[in-house]
């Protein structure tokens, strides 16, 4: 993209963009499951608990939980290693994770979540597109579980090098709060969003729907080193230590902190702020905004060339203080 473009595209479009704020919103329906961590409230469903070596002092870098005596410890039933031994058909994945977005959602515009685009292999979660009768096929998994402040979520990723998006985030059953981890485009052929991460949240009203999200330039972030983003693995994570506080880390590097006065300022929470207990979502997706950019999803190079959309998922964890 030529920098003349990416002025207009910075101006006109650039903050448009979400993990689900689309046209075709998320449909509202009942959850398949109830489990809430820290809430006591747990489905029929047996809860099975995959094996983690994973310790808070991989987390070493993170504030002191506010409560004393606590440290960071993994939460099992919103954490993943991804290394089973049966793939998707093992029963620690299928009883904590759905192969789809939680709610029967099947993706925003050409999207359509597909259980078909998704694999684990070799200790990894992988996504891979595919187009089909004018649709985008990808994947999607999502946790059945929920879990709210205080909590810190991170995952270790390798962008697809695709205009889709390779997205990580967090959203409440109702589709009102939402919490981006990771949304990025890892292109290389576009030198402005290869080389930035959008680093957001969203807050709405769905009757009539109205969106917020903070929209300044600092939601884009670029380490200044002309990092391209898909070449390598990468540590992301998000800490939401109150309803009024997240704050966004890379490789383990405190990298941006949303200000208070940007959480809600339209008061679409009534001034509660973020609260609601979220699920984990790994999705691929074309992002309908960025035709608005002259995005062509079922002619671009990068989506027709199936080894180009390939995104992989290390691992993602999540902590709170116990």
């Amino acid at each position: 993209m030529k920098k003349s473009l990416v002025l207009i595209v910075l101006i006109e479009s650039l903050f448009l963009g979400s993990c689900s704020s689309q046209n075709n919103e998320p449909t509202i329906d009942e959850p398949d499951s109830k489990e809430i961590i820290d809430e006591e409230i747990v489905d029929e469903e047996e809860v099975v608990v995959e094996e983690n070596n994973a310790t808070e002092n991989e987390v070493s870098f993170l504030p002191s939980p506010k409560e004393e005596g606590t440290v960071w410890t993994i939460q099992p039933l919103v954490s993943s290693e991804f290394n089973y031994e049966n793939g998707k058909s093992s029963a620690e994945f299928s009883t904590n994770w759905k192969d789809s977005f939680f709610n029967g959602w099947t993706g925003p515009g050409i999207t359509r979540y597909t259980p078909e685009q998704s694999s684990i292999d070799a200790g990894e979660l992988v996504f891979k597109a595919n187009i089909v009768d004018g649709k985008i096929l990808t994947g999607c998994v999502t946790s059945k579980a929920k879990t709210s402040y205080p909590m810190y979520m991170e995952v270790r990723v390798k962008l697809s090098e695709s205009v889709l998006s390779s997205a990580v985030w967090m959203l409440s059953d109702d589709s009102t709060e939402e919490i981006d981890n990771l949304e990025a485009f890892g292109a290389k052929s576009n030198d402005y969003f290869s080389k930035r991460l959008h680093l957001s949240h969203h807050v709405f009203i769905r009757e009539p729907f109205q969106d917020y999200q903070p929209t300044g330039p600092e939601t884009w972030y670029a380490d200044g080193n002309g990092t391209i983003w898909s070449e390598e693995y990468h540590n992301y994570g998000v800490l939401w230590e109150d309803p009024w506080s997240l704050s966004y880390y890379v490789d383990g590097v405190l990298v941006r902190t949303t200000p208070v006065d940007e959480i809600d300022p339209e008061n679409y929470t009534n001034g509660n702020g973020l609260t609601k207990p979220m699920h984990m979502i790994i999705s691929a997706a074309a992002q309908s905004w960025r035709t608005t950019q002259g995005i062509d999803f079922l002619n671009d190079p990068t989506v027709t060339n199936e080894e180009n959309t390939i995104m992989h998922v290390d691992w993602i964890r999540v902590y709170k203080p116990e």
